[in-house]
């Protein structure tokens, strides 16, 4: 079971604040943000959220903040060389760490700091004072060498990640036990902190050492008994070394500080100060915070425009079920007089034909309604017709200046267009929230609500499937039960925007929210409704002759077996391969040896029956999902197929589509060219494809500043043929094709942070072969070097990397001891930058081109970094044009961004 804080408001626990490192990780992990002066906040901005987010949960009754006081501390006596390869402070982050002092000293809160020892000292000696005055401990902080001072009375809370650790969570993340982590630093070392460590020990073989022997000490006692070879030489060589380094990691827990249960009380803050502070920086909200009293800014103050504070919902609000007009506006009046209105929407479950059944609207904390729209069933009471919702609530949903919240905007505008309701006005989406927060995590409402607010949810699942083999249609389920449920969810989405909007802020991820997902999510809604037209004649045409080249497949797989087998039965395929043909298994499930896609790629080379089994799975894969499916999809109403817009699945920004999957069609196989050619422009119209030409390496290029690059890019030549007379040392004129297939695997190899391992096998080569083109690449890019590096680095510092746009990921593997875990999580540091750049440029694009460039263009799909629109064929030349024009212009990079245009009949036809 996961360790938790302690309950708030404890008169016997102590809070302690790791002031400096909170706000240089604050500093590295937010996007910029300036003051009206043109001050630099974003540091500030993410610690007094961070402050502010502890103080309203925690609700402290002891606090302490520690602060380093200077690069000079008694760790410099004992070791010249201690932090030496750090450059100093940006003077911009000095400046900011100026102004938390101020703020927390205008809060009223305790400061600690002292000349020659660091935050992390004063924490440990407060630690030891407050233990033996038997008071409990939480560190806000996520500095590894405090994790020395875990114990059952001592939590460490990573407020960044909102991760708390006690013993277990410390074990599990070094493999040994907290009293042990001393010794593991000071053998392992620590390149950010310059402490040598001992050579060639890293977090693994440190483990391992302790485990086995308890103590540095006991590592020394027993010398003798390793068995490495290796490691006792190394061990024995630098012996002083490493008890150098465990003195320059153990925590002073003596300093010199005056520390009672007084003066660990939080004092009165004084408004006065807070208010000059925060109007000087244009912290609206932080004022809106304060006292009625305190003076506030002027209202044509640049950060005006941030919202402010609302109070909390109730959860358990007067339930108010619509029957009636005279209830309904009394709503609306309520959400008018509020500005803001939380929302869910109910629907029956055919993709095809779903209509709406009810909505669940809250305006204020003490009243939540259920409006029933489409129940039907015997008995049911009369409801509210179409004419009086569209004609009083209708306005409301399409008033932008009522603040729309939901879990899910996107689908509740579709949901309502649908029943002639438009949404406009979004302003919060739990869903969204939570992907930006952590786009590994789950993001369904029932766990977002568990995470975050400690309550079971009841999924709407259980509602239409009560019991095994019944099966209800959400028009049928009593409106007093849907109601509950759906008023019981909108309640608490509208409580998560009060959870989830500070720690948005706390990392600097508001804009990203307000600005791009929420538009975004407006404008899929915009393009689920117009879909896209399927030529279905094509389609059967397209299957008769698959079934066709499926039939001879089977036809050839059987001859080469040398009788009739199952080519569907993984079972019997692997009594064929591995019985009858004696082929090696490379892999073993619980049951049987794997026939998977992987283990058939690798046998391919020793028979031919593996790769022909993989041509016949990717030739019946694309008939049952698209050629065979597709025609089902086409709704009655439309004649088209509106597939869903998933913002909230790709871990790199990513936009994904589902039912059906469109962005899955493979563009390189004929047989998906042809299921391409069966999505077709209206009579009248053409498809107009914009796609963005290269763009992963064209942000590789920007971010990492390397020269040779940027004068590829910059001179508009073949990025690859560069790459191939880099590694190869050749001229143009003398590189072939083989070489420049070698050097676009290396290209994209390297974005998506792939070994010699991985490359060797998309080439076919030795390892030792890819591993001379990968060195070769990374002499000759030394600015890609660089930037890998540095991104590596700083995710060890703050376990978190971020795309241009400020779009992060978290990576807390990135210094596990589990080597596998760690070299994925590497992989996932290196590749986010540029993917989700990449990403994000995409986005801008697409909401650049929300207004029509043309009077009848209309965007229809994306797919990947490509948009697809129809236009009249009268306007296909100017809409090009302009699409064109767009997309390039939409970000400057320091290399020109390319989109290549075409069009068609269809979407083939438009490559």
């Amino acid at each position: 079971m996961a360790t938790s804080l302690f309950p708030p408001g404890a008169s016997d626990v102590l809070y302690v604040i790791d002031l400096s490192n909170y706000v240089l990780r604050a500093y590295h992990a937010i996007s910029e943000l300036h003051a009206p002066s043109g001050e630099p906040t974003h540091a500030v901005h993410g610690m007094v959220n961070m402050l502010d987010r502890l103080l309203r949960t925690q609700k402290p009754q002891l606090l302490a903040v520690a602060m380093d006081s200077g690069r000079e501390t008694f760790r410099k006596e004992i070791y010249p060389e201690y932090k030496a390869n750090r450059p100093p402070s940006p003077p911009d982050l000095r400046q900011q760490l100026q102004r938390c002092e101020q703020i927390v000293a205008a809060r009223g809160l305790p400061i600690f700091k002292q000349a020659g020892v660091e935050a992390d000292d004063l924490i440990a000696t407060l630690v030891e004072r407050t233990l033996a005055m038997n008071l409990r401990v939480v560190i806000a902080a996520a500095d590894k060498d405090l994790m020395q001072l875990v114990s059952p009375r001592v939590l460490l809370w990573d407020t960044l990640r909102n991760k708390v650790f006690g013993p277990p969570e410390v074990e599990e993340r070094f493999g040994v036990r907290v009293e042990q982590v001393g010794d593991l630093l000071g053998l392992m070392g620590d390149s950010s902190d310059n402490i040598p460590g001992v050579p060639h020990i890293g977090p693994k073989t440190a483990k391992d050492l302790l485990n086995q022997c308890g103590t540095l000490a006991g590592v020394y006692d027993h010398l003798d008994e390793i068995k490495s070879k290796a490691v006792r030489k190394t061990l024995s060589e630098h012996r002083e070394q490493a008890f150098l380094s465990r003195r320059l990691v153990e925590l002073k827990r003596d300093c010199p500080i005056q520390c009672d249960v007084e003066s660990l009380r939080p004092g009165k803050p004084n408004d006065t100060e807070l208010t000059r502070i925060y109007a000087e920086l244009g912290f609206i909200r932080q004022l809106n915070l304060l006292e009625p009293s305190s003076p506030l800014p002027s209202a044509n103050s640049t950060a005006s425009s941030l919202p402010a504070a609302t109070p909390a919902p109730k959860l358990d609000p007067k339930l108010t079920t619509i029957f009636h007009e005279a209830d309904l506006n009394r709503l609306v009046e309520l959400a008018r007089t509020t500005k803001q209105l939380a929302l869910e929407t109910f629907t029956t479950e055919i993709q095809r034909t779903a209509e709406i059944v009810g909505i669940a609207l809250l305006a204020g904390p003490e009243e939540v309604f259920y409006l029933p729209v489409g129940h039907r069933y015997l008995g049911v009471p009369q409801l509210l017709g179409s004419e009086p919702i569209r004609r009083i609530l209708g306005p409301l949903l399409a008033d932008p200046s009522i603040r729309k919240r939901a879990y899910d905007l996107k689908r509740c505008a579709v949901d309502l267009s649908s029943f002639g309701l438009n949404l406009q006005g979004f302003d919060f989406d739990v869903k969204l929230s939570s992907y930006l927060l952590d786009p590994d995590g789950s993001h369904e409402l029932t766990a977002v609500v568990s995470a975050e607010l400690g309550v079971q949810l009841p999924a709407r699942a259980t509602l239409l499937h009560p019991s095994r083999g019944q099966r209800l249609d959400a028009s049928e389920l009593p409106i007093d039960i849907a109601a509950r449920q759906l008023t019981s969810e909108v309640t608490h989405t509208a409580a998560l925007f009060e959870r989830l909007e500070p720690r948005l802020a706390d990392v600097g991820l508001v804009p990203l929210l307000r600005e791009m997902e929420l538009p975004l999510a407006q404008l899929l809604a915009e393009l689920e409704g117009v879909g896209v037209l399927i030529d279905t004649s094509k389609l059967a045409l397209l299957g008769k002759r698959c079934e066709l080249l499926l039939a001879d497949l089977e036809k050839r797989a059987h001859a080469l077996a040398g009788h009739e087998f199952n080519v569907n039965s993984p079972r019997q395929l692997e009594t064929v391969l591995f019985d009858e043909f004696k082929l090696k298994p490379l892999k073993r499930t619980k049951t049987s040896r794997s026939t998977d896609h992987e283990t058939l790629e690798s046998l391919a080379d020793e028979h031919p029956l593996p790769a022909l089994i993989l041509e016949l799975r990717q030739y019946s894969k694309l008939k049952g999902t698209y050629i065979d499916a597709l025609p089902l999809l086409v709704r009655p109403k439309t004649g088209r197929v509106h597939t869903r817009w998933e913002q909230a699945v790709a871990a790199t920004g990513r936009l994904s589509s589902i039912d059906p999957n469109l962005q899955n069609i493979p563009i390189r196989t004929e047989l998906g060219r042809d299921i391409r050619a069966a999505f077709v422009a209206p009579p009248g119209h053409v498809l107009v494809s914009a796609d963005y030409s290269q763009i992963e390496l064209r942000v590789l290029a920007h971010l990492s500043n390397d020269q040779v690059l940027l004068e590829a890019f910059g001179t508009g030549q073949d990025i690859h043929t560069r790459t191939a007379m880099e590694i190869f040392e050749l001229g143009a004129d003398e590189v072939t094709r083989e070489h420049r297939t070698r050097a676009k695997a290396v290209n994209f190899g390297v974005i998506y942070g792939q070994g010699d391992s991985g490359l060797a096998k998309s080439l076919g080569i030795s390892r030792a072969e890819a591993g001379s083109f990968i060195a070769a690449y990374f002499r000759r890019h030394a600015g890609v070097q660089r930037f890998m590096n540095e991104t590596l680095e700083s995710a060890r510092a703050g376990e978190a990397v971020r795309s241009l746009l400020g779009r992060r990921r978290l990576v807390p593997d990135i210094s596990s001891g589990n080597r596998a875990k760690r070299l994925a999580a590497e992989r996932i540091a290196m590749n986010m930058p540029i993917q989700g750049t990449a990403a994000d440029l995409l986005k801008l694009a697409m909401l650049a081109l929300r207004t029509p460039v043309t009077a009848g263009t209309k965007m229809i799909l994306t797919v990947h970094d490509e948009l697809v629109f129809e236009v009249p064929e009268g306007e296909v030349e100017e809409a090009e044009a302009k699409i064109k024009h767009t997309m390039e212009s939409v970000y400057a990079l320091k290399v020109p961004l390319v989109v290549d245009v075409g069009h068609g009949g269809n979407w083939k036809d438009a490559h």
